[in-house]
């Protein structure tokens, strides 16, 4: 074979589809066969050793090596060395990376029957080069719409949590650092009632593998309350992962696919965040954060541990965080830390890892607060341990075969403690739905018929009824054991055929997600408070490890195609993904492609596909409603001596598991177009998303329960004894509670771009305007119910309206960003204008005055309503007034936010950072237009923070 040489310098349905994917391992695993009979001339063979950049002969070891399309992966040796053998001949990309130094990322043409021999030198990263990433970059045409960000950036930012990377996404705003409350990633969200939906349906991958919040369930008393907020911290079990636990220290970088990704990636609607840790050789870095309200210190160092023994990767973190300077007994404490070894063996390179993390929230008692005594926390203590790793085969089709096996444990504690008041409340032990039970165990009760009127079901003996005191000291606790196991596996094919580069990958994913906690405990005399908003509702312990695990099982395959035109490119990313959850099954499509009009130079693309999330174990598992009523009570009553005073409560208990939930849904589309010019690149990006089935805690007709409640009185005293009872009065009243639902839709659209004007070497200085034009409408499919009740009547019937309001926000964000950076002295300067153009909210009504129909208070069954009956004083009382402002919009002035960034490196081992937010403390106010003198302040409060950085090399 002939070689070439060259130099580079870089910097810079359901059988069916499971036939399918046998077919083509099949076909894989034999083409080697075939492969033999061919001639060695149909193939290139690529070499290369990668140096650092001013050595002489130092190589740059395990570097990773990426060709595309055809999507082979290798590493480089302890000499720096890559081999490629058996490569389709044609033009290919190749990507070349490690830890801590400029990525390369070249294009060649390979010519078969011949050697391509390359001599690479990679740059270590530092603010000493002549071009410095700060900023977000947009991934390339013919990908899923993505914006990657790299460990300098991170650095430059200082960052905290993987929440502060978000204002650099286009339509990204400026948001103060602050670790106090928990932090969840949303994607193309503006807010609103689908928030915690876009969360739970953002997929967070690090290293390969997602971070569940599947099995999280550190809530009181969702099925009353119809929300799922966390007890003492954290995130919401109806949202996605508390990101603060995740420290950027030792990441070194991380994708944001906003757009359609790979079938690869599962179980999400929103998108997926890809996370990258540290692995490789890394000098010890120690660094120090501080702002008015975190202080932070981090270490991290990467070894290498001799030849063929690979690399250890060793970081860890400490943070601590106030929610006001004001209110020390607030806080929250984070610790972090990770080991990750990697190395090279033969074909097989694998990174193994190990993380822990510790995330705690306190509130303690306020010295001032005599009348609460209010306290309260939440611990959330994890470890996983992931492994992780390509084997490259490279024979016939298959090119090779990837892994990951990750398990995780996360041990919550949350806990509410207080002194009660207006407690009063009824109150029983009882679990059985239609005990009835007296206020002393066993106690038998009597009617004067000779009646039992006690019901004491079998195991409750020794339980009883009574009635809450005004005031008392409660305190309960939350005990979450989370336990999540996900095992990934795909082969890539690849053949190149005439012009025609296909590359095929095929594999499998399972994950179960479950928790083995002791769930809600508190002492049964002194239970958590009532539910104002629900009548006669009554909380209960419940023990989470009885629950069973939640299992998914998924199947996928999908064609990168990438077609050579002349000197155009035609790509499509073309997959279908099969999910299984718990019995339920779902199909999601996902497509990509882009075109090549000018070659170099303009390239169109677009995409479709359906993302789809499983229920988490709050939708497929919920809590029993429990209800408590009251039928006589004399307790602690000065008239009635202590052995005569009595309560009897009945206890009803309704299952809230809804049997027919759907899995929810994301249909994504985009329409875009990638410009460049020498340095400068432009990216124009239009998109729709609707999201169906998402999931909720609500109401439907059938969550209304009509209950009889019949209230006693003395039948005939019996003196030093309870006394026997008899029937007063008797009602037909209605209980309510909240099931899980898939009523939440959102409909998400806008414009994203993303304009690099490249750097100005005469001014040593790049401009980059990113932002994003978005529009979204969320609202609820559900009925909406009127629960007003009748003044002096226990009984009321329940109006029904139609679904009748949706929210409506609109955003137009722009951010100029311009970096100013003198190479000689490692002086880095970003100046940040973000204009808020356009920002409004409103709400849009149907027909919210009059009820279509309500359910009766005489059978429970639904009747429609005649209008002309609205003044009847039998349906009256059931309108809801109405504000005469609700229709009007919400619309916020332009506002301008300047913030600036620093970096300075000093010497060769030290490096400084500051930051300033809101600079000019430029915060307007503005005066509500639906509650005229409701005024509020715009923009954020003027910010700053600084970080030191120390290399020890």
């Amino acid at each position: 074979m002939k070689r070439d040489k060259i130099q580079i310098s870089g910097g810079g349905a359901k059988a069916l589809f499971l036939s399918a994917i046998a077919l083509f391992l099949a076909v894989g695993l034999s083409a080697d066969l075939s492969a033999q009979t061919s001639s060695q001339g149909n193939y290139a063979t690529l070499k290369g050793v990668v140096l650092e950049f001013g050595t002489a002969n130092v190589p740059v070891e395990f570097a990773t090596i990426q060709i595309l399309p055809q999507g082979s992966i290798s590493s480089t040796n302890t000499r720096g060395e890559f081999t490629f053998e058996r490569l389709s001949p044609g033009r290919i990309e190749l990507k070349i990376h490690f830890l801590g130094m400029e990525s390369i990322d070249t294009t060649l043409n390979l010519i078969a029957g011949r050697v391509t021999e390359l001599r690479l030198r990679m740059r270590y990263s530092s603010f000493r080069l002549n071009e410095v990433t700060v900023v977000a970059t947009e991934s390339k045409a013919g990908q899923a719409t993505a914006s990657n960000i790299s460990r300098q950036a991170m650095d430059h930012l200082q960052t905290s949590s993987l929440s502060d990377i978000l204002q650099l996404l286009p339509g990204g705003v400026t948001m103060n650092p602050n670790l106090s409350t928990a932090k969840t990633f949303t994607i193309r969200s503006l807010g609103g009632s689908a928030t915690n939906m876009n969360s739970m349906g953002t997929a967070i991958y690090v290293d390969g593998a997602p971070i569940s919040n599947n099995a999280n369930l550190q809530t009181l008393s969702p099925a009353i309350t119809g929300s799922a907020g966390a007890v003492g911290g954290g995130s919401s079990p109806a949202s996605g992962i508390d990101i603060r636990s995740i420290s950027t220290d030792n990441i070194e970088s991380v994708e944001v696919i906003r757009g359609i990704p790979s079938v690869e990636y599962g179980d999400l609607t929103s998108g997926a965040v890809i996370v990258r840790s540290k692995a490789g050789r890394e000098p010890l870095m120690v660094r120090f954060k501080t702002d008015p309200f975190i202080n932070q210190a981090s270490v991290s160092r990467g070894m290498s541990l001799g030849a063929k023994r690979g690399y250890l990767n060793i970081s860890g973190d400490y943070a601590y965080s106030t929610a006001d300077q004001t209110e020390s007994y607030n806080y929250y404490q984070r610790v972090t830390a990770k080991v990750l070894y990697s190395n090279l063996f033969k074909n097989l390179s694998t990174n193994t890892s190990f993380d822990f993390s510790l995330g705690k929230d306190t509130r303690e008692r306020n010295p001032d607060d005599e009348r609460s005594q209010l306290e309260s926390g939440a611990k959330d203590m994890g470890i996983r341990l992931n492994t992780n790793g390509t084997w490259n085969i490279n024979k016939g089709w298959l090119n090779n075969i990837k892994y990951t096996v990750s398990g995780s444990y996360r041990d919550k504690h949350s806990f509410t403690q207080q002194l009660l008041g207006n407690a009063f409340s009824a109150y029983s032990m009882s679990n059985t739905d239609g005990a009835v039970l007296s206020n002393r165990p066993g106690q038998k009760v009597y009617d004067i018929n000779g009646r039992e009127l006690t019901n004491i079901p079998p195991g409750e003996s020794t339980y009883y009824a009574t009635y809450l005191p005004n005031e008392y000291f409660s305190r309960y606790d939350i005990y979450g054991k989370e336990v999540n196991v996900f095992a990934k596996v795909n082969a890539t094919f690849s053949k190149r055929s005439g012009n025609i580069t296909n590359r095929i990958i095929v594999g499998a994913d399972f994950k179960t997600d479950g928790n083995l906690g002791d769930g809600k405990i508190y002492d049964l005399k002194n239970p958590p408070y009532r539910v104002l908003s629900a009548e006669n509702s009554s909380p209960r312990p419940r023990k989470y490890s009885d629950i069973p695990f939640i299992n998914q099982l998924s199947a996928y395959a999908e064609e990168n195609l990438t077609w050579n035109i002349g000197e155009r490119d035609l790509t499509a990313q073309a997959g279908i993904r099969y999910d299984n959850i718990q019995g339920i099954s779902k199909i999601t499509p996902r497509f990509n492609a882009s075109f090549e009009l000018l070659p170099g130079a303009l390239w169109i693309r677009g995409g479709y596909g359906k993302n789809a999330k499983a229920p988490s174990t709050i939708y497929l598992y919920p809590e029993n409603a429990y209800f408590d009523f009251v039928h006589f009570n004399t307790l602690n009553s000065s008239s009635v001596p202590q052995a005569e005073q009595l309560l009897l409560s009945t206890t009803r208990v309704f299952e809230t598991t809804t049997r027919n939930l759907k899995i929810a849904t994301n249909t994504k589309s985009e329409i875009g177009f990638d410009f460049r010019i020498n340095k400068m690149r432009f990216s124009v990006t239009a998109y729709s998303e609707n999201l169906v089935d998402g999931y909720n805690l609500g109401s439907a007709v059938d969550n209304f329960r009509l209950v009889n409640y019949v209230e006693y009185q003395v039948g005939q005293a019996n003196p030093g004894s309870i006394p026997t009872l008899k029937e007063k009065t008797s009602s037909n009243i209605f209980v309510s509670y909240a099931t899980p639902m898939n009523n939440i839709r959102a409909h998400n659209r806008g414009v994203e771009f993303d304009f690099d004007f490249g750097r100005f070497d005469a001014i040593r200085t790049s401009f980059v305007v990113n932002g994003a034009y978005m529009r979204s409408s969320e609202w609820n499919e559900g009925l909406v119910f009127g629960t007003n009740r009748n003044l002096n009547s226990l009984e009321k019937n329940i109006a029904i309206y139609d679904p009748y309001q949706r929210d409506e926000r609109e955003r137009f964000v722009t951010t100029l960003r311009a970096t100013h950076n003198i190479p000689s002295i490692g002086f880095v300067l970003t100046a940040t204008v973000q204009a808020n153009w356009v920002n409004k909210t409103w709400t849009r009504y149907d027909n919210d005055t009059m009820f279509v129909a309500f359910i009766s208070r005489l059978d429970g069954q639904v009747k429609p309503f005649n209008p002309s009956l609205k003044d009847d004083p039998e349906y009256s009382y059931m309108f809801t007034s109405r504000s005469s402002t609700r229709r009007i919009v919400e619309s916020y002035f332009p506002t301008l936010l300047f913030n600036f960034n620093l970096t300075k490196e000093i010497g060769d081992n030290l490096k400084a950072s500051f930051y300033a937010n809101n600079m000019f403390n430029r915060r307007p106010l503005y005066e509500s237009k639906r509650t005229p003198g409701s005024f509020t302040r715009l923009g954020i409060p003027m910010f700053f923070g600084f970080e030191l950085a120390l290399t020890i090399k």
